[in-house]
């Protein structure tokens, strides 16, 4: 409809233009007329038009058209141009409320107690959590001092020292208790952040998490102290505390940056080394002694710094990274090496005891073997990709990574598909054992020839296959060369030996080309090669 109306508005300028212009004309010829009393006749006109400046004015109609024309196209641009921003400002505005209703609906559906402030510090806004955890509704809220609200009445300082903190654009993450309307006072972890919009500070963000419970399993935890120690020294599971107060403070005194650890250690390799050498062993049972080797819990700690292997480095200055950020539990696979050197897998656990979240002077760790069932989930992860017999990819891992680089960029990419000449009649005469370990040369020969990143696997019972990445038609060649090469080498080598031969085709994918279509290509041209062979004299 918008379209058809810029259209007519071009007509409507073009054709006010010409009428416009025919104007002059007229003025013109009744002028003379008028200015020498001519007669007004058609053959006074006729004569009038003689004249070429009548000439000229009689153009005006196509001039004046033409330049409506050109003021219509140019009106039409800018209605155009004008609709384009209105609906460049109606979507920019269903943005900003589809966005602002996201955020509400964030703040809403938060479990954790949210609030905001205005520059005053008074409430502008509370989500359900903080009017359950509370127990104020929202408009009993609304406008009211925070800390005159549901500040510690025993310990006022407290929260008046995180408003100040915060003002001052501190980030806070503190630990307190806060009244509840009913009086009461819960346990609540405290976060506190300003609000900024282009560096300007508009208000303030609080967040209440009711810790109430891990409060009272604290002191649950206090109170069974005694049963603690029976558990720890006969438990089954290894077992330590540790203190890691050291570190803390080294972390607290030299390392304040954001850039997580694993970061860190790239341009500073030493620091693990370092860091691993400032914890101290507080206790240990007997389980944590035998598991490391350990005859006693000297001997432990002089090899506390070389305890985890390098393997899982970075998974413990993760953990420290956590821990810095105030997590208080962590579990977690870690690999550990024992006095005598033998690797040992594990599921670790550690817990900052409470009372020590901010110096982490007691932390208790967790060790259990799961060596066994590890190296059994390997084994069998092995399996499930490998051929048993000859050690080299099967079938299903061959088909798996065909798909995957179906749609990756390392085109071209090459295919050979290979069958070994002489298998049934090596297993006829020599038995089935001799043609396992003629199958297993072959694949071993394969293997050989190409790089750890190329895909060799056993697609069937003599047939095997290889999947190169970047690599066109030339280059397949040239590995099929190789092969063939290093069997005949082989061959050489053990006159004395069953001689190995194999048929091998070529296939090549470009960009957008089937993998498949390829594969079946190789396929053909390796049984095209088999046939050639059976007709040789």
């Amino acid at each position: 409809m918008k379209k058809a109306k810029t259209k007519l508005l071009v007509f409507k300028y073009t054709l006010f233009g010409i009428l416009f212009g025919f104007l002059f004309p007229l003025i013109a010829v009744g002028s003379e007329i008028f200015s020498h009393s001519l007669e007004f006749s058609w053959q006074t006109i006729l004569a009038l038009n003689e004249n070429q400046l009548i000439w000229i004015i009689d153009t005006a109609p196509f001039f004046l058209g033409l330049f409506a024309y050109g003021m219509g196209i140019r009106q039409k641009r800018l209605l155009q141009q004008n609709e384009r921003l209105e609906q460049m400002v109606e979507q920019r505005s269903k943005d900003i409320i589809r966005q602002k209703l996201f955020y509400e609906a964030l703040v809403d559906n938060n479990p954790i107690a949210t609030v905001t402030l205005d520059q005053d510090q008074n409430i502008i806004s509370v989500n359900p959590a903080f009017q359950t955890l509370f127990g104020y509704h929202q408009d009993e809220v609304m406008g009211a001092y925070l800390d005159e609200l549901i500040a510690n009445p025993e310990r006022p300082h407290e929260a008046a020292n995180i408003t100040r903190m915060v003002w001052e654009g501190i980030a806070v993450h503190e630990f307190g208790k806060r009244r509840r309307k009913d009086g009461k006072l819960v346990d609540v972890e405290i976060f506190g952040e300003q609000i900024r919009i282009n560096g300007n500070r508009i208000g303030v963000l609080g967040l209440y998490r009711d810790i109430t419970a891990e409060k009272e399993a604290q002191e649950a935890l206090s109170a069974s102290e005694e049963r603690f120690r029976i558990m720890f020294d006969d438990s089954p599971v290894a077992l330590r505390m540790e203190d890691y107060s050291g570190m803390k403070k080294w972390l607290d005194d030299n390392y304040d940056s954001d850039l997580p650890l694993t970061a860190y250690s790239e341009n500073h390799p030493d620091i693990f080394t370092y860091l691993a050498q400032l914890p101290r062993i507080i206790d240990l049972n007997d389980a944590t002694l035998w598991m490391f080797g350990a005859e006693n819990r000297q001997q432990m700690q002089s090899f506390l710094h070389d305890i985890l292997s390098p393997e899982s480095r970075n998974e413990a200055m993760d953990i420290i990274d956590a821990m810095r950020k105030g997590k208080t539990s962590i579990e977690t696979e870690l690999t550990y090496n024992r006095l005598d050197g033998k690797k040992i897998y594990t599921i670790t656990k550690l817990s900052i005891i409470p009372g020590h979240e901010k110096d982490w002077g007691r932390i208790l760790f967790s060790n259990m073997d799961i060596t066994e069932r590890k190296l059994a989930e390997e084994r069998l992860t092995y399996i499930s990709l490998h051929d048993i017999m000859t050690g080299i990819y099967n079938r299903a891992f061959f088909e798996e990574e065909m798909s995957r680089l179906s749609g990756s960029r390392y085109f071209p990419i090459s295919i050979l598909v290979m069958d070994m000449d002489n298998l049934k009649k090596i297993n006829d005469q020599y038995g089935h054992q001799a043609g396992d370990l003629a199958l297993q040369n072959v694949a071993q020969l394969i293997k050989s020839c190409f790089r750890n990143e190329d895909v060799i696997a056993r697609i069937g019972g003599d047939e095997m296959a290889v999947l190169l990445q970047g690599l066109d038609a030339d280059g397949a060649f040239n590995a099929r060369e190789r092969i063939l090469n290093a069997i005949q080498e082989h061959n050489q080598k053990n006159p004395n030996n069953i001689q190995l031969s194999i048929s091998i085709g070529c296939g090549t994918a470009l960009m957008g080309e089937s993998l498949v279509n390829t594969f079946n290509l190789a396929d053909e041209r390796m049984y095209k090669e088999k046939e050639r062979k059976k007709k040789r004299p």
